[in-house]
């Protein structure tokens, strides 16, 4: 009897034991997002747990040992082994060392060594000066399946360049545009319905109309994509630069005609990742109707150029953002659902979207969803992101006639500071002269745990239509510190919930429409309203 009573102790023990040892969720999700591999190396990423309250880090396990330790929800693993499996798992740690179980397990193997496409074999000098477009395009011509066409250090001068499936495009140098408009023919359609219909191509296109046909396009290296011949931040005033202007004139005014510098276009498998973008003729990187995208490690420089948005991530399926810092001449990170009725009728949502560990810093708005807004943007995660000097920090905007909103939204673990407008803003009175696709509207939208220092107008902005108001939507845990004109300002709205909401050094606290709020629920807020 009494060997049996100790050894039921002895269970009850090593339970407690077992429990107090895996005290902590495990981290789930872990994946290699899409082309996230070579013949060298493997990016793996995960999710938190789901209570990651007391989590500070996370170890990374490489064949069952320890690779690395960070705070971050990815991890790049270098100088591996071509054409070899590796295994991972990773676990998360608290402030006194101890880890969870392990995640799931992955077994990606690197690549195969690829064989190599110097550009430099087929004629191309990167002298600054030679046109170097035949040279780069047939070297991609002639890149076999699998195969990497190569730009080397130097600085390569080219017009148009168009990808196809099963290549990367490694640029370790760095590739210049010209600012001649004839060296990108006018025929990219952004959008059937988007303005006059076309735009001229960017220097680097992935672009089929069929889509779905170009897959596993990867563009990738050290090096720098440069729009054009302008002095790097020498764009003032929210000008075009030198090629935007003679994009405008050749194509008789319309200013919407300039190009995207990377255009991306029904695609199926896209990655992106390591290099630097400046001076773009537009928006620096343009991705619509395309799926399974990776952007990894990216910077972009483009402030102060006109309609400079950093990404934009359009009428696409699953995509995973992160490790990226923009500082932008429009929109840092953007994303967009088609606009009013013909992007209502195409039905393209823009959906399944991730954005972790970046860095917004100037632009008009850190992560930003409109103003297209028609077929809906559905199921986004943004975390452990910071916006400094933005203009807005979360930026939700849509207008009357836009259609759509976004919807299934959760942004938590955000720093927000330095805003020169609003730092959580939702906005439904964005203009446009398309034809109408009913109100806009943003509704089941979580935004948790977010710090917001220094703003001049509100800390929260909401802001619908009386006929399509912003409905269930939850603030929880939000500091704002230091918003000139005042905490919260809240019309044609309801059903939302504020919980945890505090205000300090504001002017005012709560701005509120009593006639056009409704069911609006505070919990545990300070100041109450």
């Amino acid at each position: 009897m009494k060997k049996r009573t100790a050894y039921s102790i002895g269970i009850i023990v090593l339970f407690i034991i077992n429990i107090s040892v895996f005290a902590l969720d495990a981290p789930q999700k872990l994946m290699v997002p899409p082309l996230a591999l070579d013949d060298t190396s493997i990016t793996v990423i995960w999710e938190k747990p789901n209570d990651y309250s007391d989590v500070v880090s996370y170890n990374v396990y490489i064949e069952g040992s320890l690779a690395g330790n960070t705070k971050k929800l990815f991890y790049n693993a270098t100088d591996l082994n071509a054409g070899t499996p590796y295994s991972f798992y990773v676990t998360a740690v608290d402030a006194s060392g101890k880890e969870s179980a392990v995640s799931n397990k992955v077994i990606p193997s690197t690549l195969e060594e690829v064989k190599v496409f110097d550009i430099t074999k087929y004629g191309a000098v990167g002298d600054c000066n030679t046109m170097n477009t035949k040279a780069i395009q047939k070297a991609i011509d002639e890149c076999t399946k699998g195969g990497k066409v190569l730009i080397p250090e130097g600085t390569f001068l080219s017009g148009a360049i168009f990808l196809k499936s099963d290549m990367t495009l490694q640029i370790d140098g760095t590739l210049r545009g010209s600012d001649n408009a004839a060296d990108y023919p006018l025929t990219c359609k952004r959008f059937p319905y988007y303005a006059s219909g076309n735009n001229f191509m960017g220097l680097i296109n992935a672009y089929t109309e069929t889509y779905g046909s170009l897959k596993n396009v990867k563009i990738c290296g050290k090096g720098t994509v440069n729009g054009g011949s302008d002095v790097i931040g020498s764009v003032a005033g929210h000008k075009n630069t030198i090629l935007g202007n003679n994009q405008v004139a050749a194509s008789e005014g319309d200013d919407s005609d300039r190009a995207d510098m990377i255009v991306v276009k029904g695609v199926d498998g896209f990655y992106i990742g390591g290099l630097t973008f400046v001076n773009p003729a537009m928006h620096t990187i343009f991705i619509t109707y395309s799926k399974n995208i990776t952007v990894n490690g990216i910077n972009v420089s483009t402030y102060d150029i006109h309609n400079a948005d950093g990404i934009n991530v359009c009428t696409s399926d699953t995509a995973y953002i992160f490790d990226s810092t923009i500082d932008a001449g429009d929109d840092c990170f953007n994303f967009n659902a088609g606009v009013g009725e013909p992007g209502v009728k195409e039905n393209f949502p823009d959906k399944n979207i991730r954005i972790f560990n970046c860095v917004a810093k100037r632009g008009h708005g850190g992560v930003v969803f409109g103003s297209f807004t028609a077929a809906w943007f559905e199921n986004f995660l943004v975390e452990d992101c910071v916006f400094d000097g933005t203009d807005r920090g979360l930026r939700f905007k849509t207008g009357k006639n836009q259609g759509g909103g976004a919807r299934n939204i959760v942004c938590r673990d955000i720093e927000i500071k330095n805003i020169l407008k609003e730092a959580i803003f939702f906005d439904s009175t964005y203009g446009g002269s398309y034809p109408s696709g009913g109100a806009g509207q943003f509704k089941d939208i979580t935004i948790k745990n977010v710090t917001c220092t220094n703003t001049k107008n509100y800390g929260i902005y909401i802001n619908g239509l009386p006929e399509k108001q912003h409905t269930n939507i939850t603030l929880s845990n939000i500091t704002i510190d230091g918003a000139k004109k005042g905490g919260a300002y809240l019309k044609n709205c309801n059903n939302c919930t504020f919980e945890n909401v505090e205000f300090k050094n504001v002017q005012a606290n709560w701005t509120i429409d009593p006639n056009s709020t409704t069911e609006l629920a505070f919990n545990n807020c300070n100041p109450k309203p």
